[in-house]
């Protein structure tokens, strides 16, 4: 009686843990035609078919610190479609959908279904991947590749234990999509470094493949480092800045909470992984370290932290989008621990539909998902066309992070084209029109009360009043000059 009330436990969680997958996977197709955001627009201005792609390389790919490969895929998909947020969402959910079946399929075969399953729905139902899927920027290219290297790395680190040498199309197939992973998202590319540091580790401890592995290792690394070198040149010119600066307790839990789904969800995963950790540990101590499902992913989050707090010192990466790319990791991790505590107990196989359901609430709280608009980039514009009646408007670009030529590119886009309104980046030279009747207005597209301070100082100006406000962060002013302090 008893195993057959495990067993209709056990097919009802599968059961509803299939619906919230399923229901959960196809609303990455449910908000395709919102407006874009502010750092939507670099990759559309990046993406112009009607601009060469030349220009765009020289102007403004190998000017940006981002990877350009994203970029360069969208600006190809850009001449098959209408260039519309409809079709440039749908190009990134498709990438996010396709990760669902990749997990499914590269799931090291010596997993049984359950886990196999299990990994397959909580990538449907993660409420991040849904809510970042559409988004027109590298992260569903990018997490797709962290998927991929990353099973791809557990299948070698299982053969290598076994000492069977790995195929060599598994070899190619996991040095491939860690090259092409590299090219998308810098955390992605020290997700990847990570898995062939533990994969070599895996290659010397059972003196398989070492050659393979550092080789290949290798040669991806010397294929990325050009663009790293690009990277810190841009960074460390005099005119280089870094535009996100906040105090590191206030980011850490920004963090934890942005992956984690809100502060009870982190009481929840704290509790869930101290729980599994320990009883993993006292089951299975003598053979954790031959499971590279457990040691590959936790040392991608760990080494990815230390990696990332070492760089911020110089430059504050400590931003909770970029962990984005830790999710394959938490995933294969959670898995992990459900299985294990599923067998030392049936009624935790309930743990998977409740998690499931949590990520559902989740994603019912996106509501910006359903905003026509993100930005209140068009209304201000359109103030400054038909209320101002301003045929210029100066643009603060200092704080925004991307180069200078994309700007007329990414504003244009929102601009109504019968006004004819010219957009300049304001600088030390062109600062003395905004002062001058009639006065040019000042646009500032990422506004806050930092970011304005700091406008004042660099130009020496003062608001005539307060400011005109449009969507959550767009700023527009008049301004007055204001002599500078003697030294």
């Amino acid at each position: 009686m008893r195993k057959k009330l495990n067993s209709i436990l056990f097919s009802v969680s599968l059961i509803i843990s299939a619906v919230l997958g399923v229901y959960l996977f196809f609303q990455r197709f449910a908000h395709l035609s919102s407006g874009f955001s502010y750092d939507e627009l670099y990759s559309l201005a990046t993406a112009l078919p009607s601009v060469p792609f030349s220009y765009i390389w020289s102007e403004i790919l190998i000017k940006d610190v981002n990877l350009p490969l994203y970029n360069i895929l969208l600006y190809g998909w850009n001449h098959l479609f209408p260039l519309e947020p409809f079709y440039m969402r749908l190009f990134n959910t498709l990438a996010s959908a396709a990760a669902v079946p990749l997990v499914w399929f590269l799931a090291p075969k010596s997993w049984p279904k359950y886990p196999r399953f299990t990994l397959t729905a909580l990538t449907a139902g993660s409420f991040l991947l849904i809510a970042f899927g559409v988004n027109v920027r590298a992260y569903s290219f990018a997490l797709l590749g962290a998927f991929a290297f990353t099973l791809l790395a557990l299948r070698i680190a299982e053969n290598l234990i076994k000492k069977q040498f790995p195929s060599k199309t598994l070899w190619f197939s996991f040095f491939i999509t860690g090259l092409l992973g590299s090219y998308t998202h810098y955390f992605c590319s020290a997700v990847f470094f990570i898995a062939a540091l533990v994969v070599f580790l895996y290659a010397c401890a059972y003196k398989t493949g070492r050659k393979t592995a550092f080789w290949g290792t290798a040669a991806v690394f010397a294929l990325w480092m050009p663009w790293v070198i690009n990277t810190y040149k841009i960074m460390s010119a005099p005119t280089g800045s870094w535009w996100y600066v906040a105090p590191l307790a206030r980011s850490t839990w920004d963090i934890i909470t942005f992956l984690a789904g809100g502060a009870a969800m982190a009481g929840f995963w704290l509790v869930f992984f101290i729980v599994s950790g320990v009883s993993l540990i006292h089951e299975q101590k003598n053979t954790i370290l031959k499971q590279p499902a457990i040691i590959l992913p936790l040392a991608q989050l760990f080494f990815l932290v230390l990696t990332v707090l070492a760089l911020s010192v110089k430059y504050n990466l400590w931003l909770d989008r970029y962990f984005l790319l830790t999710v394959p990791s938490f995933l294969i991790l959670i898995t992990q621990c459900l299985a294990h505590l599923r067998q030392r107990h049936v009624v935790l196989v309930l743990l998977l539909p409740f998690i499931l359901g949590v990520w559902t609430c989740q994603y019912w709280k996106l509501d910006y998902l359903r905003a026509p608009e993100y930005t209140g980039l068009k209304e201000a514009f359109a103030f400054v066309s038909h209320t101002l009646r301003a045929d210029k408007v100066l643009v603060d670009s200092a704080k925004t992070g991307y180069p200078a030529a994309s700007f007329p590119l990414m504003l244009k886009y929102y601009t109504d084209p019968t006004a004819n309104l010219t957009i300049e980046i304001l600088n030390t030279q062109n600062v003395q029109q905004a002062f001058q009747e009639p006065k040019i207005p000042v646009l500032l597209p990422l506004c806050s009360q930092v970011h304005m301070i700091q406008a004042g100082i660099d130009y020496h100006m003062e608001e005539d009043r307060e400011p005109y406000i449009f969507g959550k962060d767009v700023c527009v002013i008049t301004v007055h000059p204001v002599e500078p302090r003697p030294q």
